[in-house]
């Protein structure tokens, strides 16, 4: 009895080290993402750190690729290998395949996206299909950043209505000062010049499936007169062209703003880390872009960091324990990112921007991407921000595009996406 107590002993001593063995091995979490700002890389490395001191066993490894150009194809060879990514970053709805192919996990219980008791739109920001996929971290919009100095120096006031931001981009022009720096190098700045028209026109007219039946093939372009609107007020935007507007990349673009090479940028609220960071000194002031002379104009909300798991990927729940650790402890992201939180929560070593941004969004009166029925898909996306990216070469460049012919292109790139499928 002795002998078999003692052998037992043994193999839960045996056994017991195992456990330990099995708690202390290494595990790294892989991270995909396509945070091309500097100052968002910190804050991710600094989530990442602040987690890894609790649990000194798991390491990161971020991977970076352009949206643009490169993120999904280099996802997609990364998925279909051996070693698969644990977190990937993007909105559900803009990658039905990972959802369908069951790449990306189900949120929807999840107690802690529930505890954040966040509204409609941003929920409907990291869903298909009526079930969550996302954890969503901030949120972001777009409109136009100013140069304070150059405003006072002017005598400009900030612009409410159509006519006075037309008003205020003349007197810049008869000053010698160019009104706007561009970086249409990348392709999501023209496709976030047109966003304040359609998404406030098309939710203020009821028309939250404007996206899915645009997609289906139901309806057309032509058929909401808000995207002529959209490409109408942009063009006015492009009264004086720059020769870097089509070559800038975003952080070229950035540099040239914070150096005081325009008095405008056109640009979206996750990029002001990196003005200031550019430039400490920089006074910067912020409005949404008037659409009309009758205020309708409002401000665009969308989840921004929004990141999935990989359920196929080994060591799925240590992601999940991650993704749960940076919501509850957003507010370190935030400050060194000055991205503002979707839970509102906010700082002192907050820009006073930031924090108005996440006032303004609490007000309610936004128009937000996740109370469309349906987004875009990565395929439409590519097709709408190609073609606008065509329409501001030819205008910046004297070529004879129209309105309307950009309606037709668009229509034509939407249609090809649509026979594909």
């Amino acid at each position: 009895m002795k002998k078999t107590l003692a052998i037992l002993l043994v193999v839960t001593m045996m056994l017991a080290g195992a456990s330990i063995g099995v708690a202390e091995e290494t595990i790294n979490i892989t991270v995909f993402h396509y945070m091309a700002q500097a100052t968002k890389q910190a804050g991710l490395e600094a989530i990442e750190s602040s987690y890894s001191e609790l649990h000194p066993n798991v390491t990161f490894t971020n991977v970076y690729y352009n949206q643009g150009t490169d993120y999904f194809p280099q996802l997609s060879t990364a998925l279909s290998s051996g070693d698969q990514p644990n977190i990937i970053m993007g909105n559900p709805g803009l990658y039905p395949d990972l959802v369908s192919e069951g790449f990306v996990m189900d949120l929807t219980d999840n107690e802690t996206i529930k505890a954040m008791n966040l509204p409609s739109g941003d929920l409907g920001d990291v869903s298909a299909n009526g079930k969550i996929y996302g954890f969503p971290i901030d949120f972001k919009s777009w409109g136009i950043f100013y140069n304070k100095t150059i405003f006072e120096e002017q005598g400009l006031e900030v612009p409410t209505t159509l006519t006075e931001l037309n008003a205020v981009q003349d007197a810049l022009i008869a000053a010698g000062i160019d009104p706007y720096v561009r970086s249409y190098a990348d392709a999501v700045y023209g496709d976030i010049e047109c966003r304040n028209t359609v998404w406030t026109r098309a939710l203020d007219a009821g028309d939250n499936d404007v996206f899915e039946k645009l997609m289906s093939g139901e309806k057309k372009f032509a058929d909401y007169p808000y995207f002529a609107e959209a490409l109408e007020n942009w063009k006015m935007r492009m009264s004086k062209p720059r020769t870097d507007d089509m070559s800038n990349t975003q952080d070229m673009g950035l540099e040239v703003f914070a150096a005081g090479g325009a008095a405008m940028r056109f640009d979206g609220t996750w990029a002001y880390g990196d003005m200031l960071a550019k430039n400490p000194d920089f006074e910067i002031g912020f409005f949404v872009a008037p659409i009309d002379d009758e205020g309708s104009a409002k401000m665009n909300v969308q989840v921004d960091q929004s990141f999935m798991v990989n359920p196929q990927a080994e060591n799925a729940d240590v992601a999940v324990d991650f993704m749960e650790y940076w919501l509850t402890q957003g507010i370190a992201w935030s400050e060194i990112s000055q991205m503002p939180l979707n839970t509102g929560v906010v700082s002192d070593k907050l820009d006073p921007l930031v924090r108005t941004l996440a006032e303004l969004k609490a007000s309610g009166n936004i128009a937000h991407y996740g109370d469309f029925t349906m987004p875009l898909s990565t395929a439409f996306t590519t097709a709408w921000r190609a073609e606008l990216t065509r329409f501001a070469e030819s205008v910046l460049t004297g070529g004879d595009m129209t309105v309307e012919q950009c309606i037709e292109n668009l229509q034509a790139a939407f249609d090809e996406v649509i026979e594909l499928n």
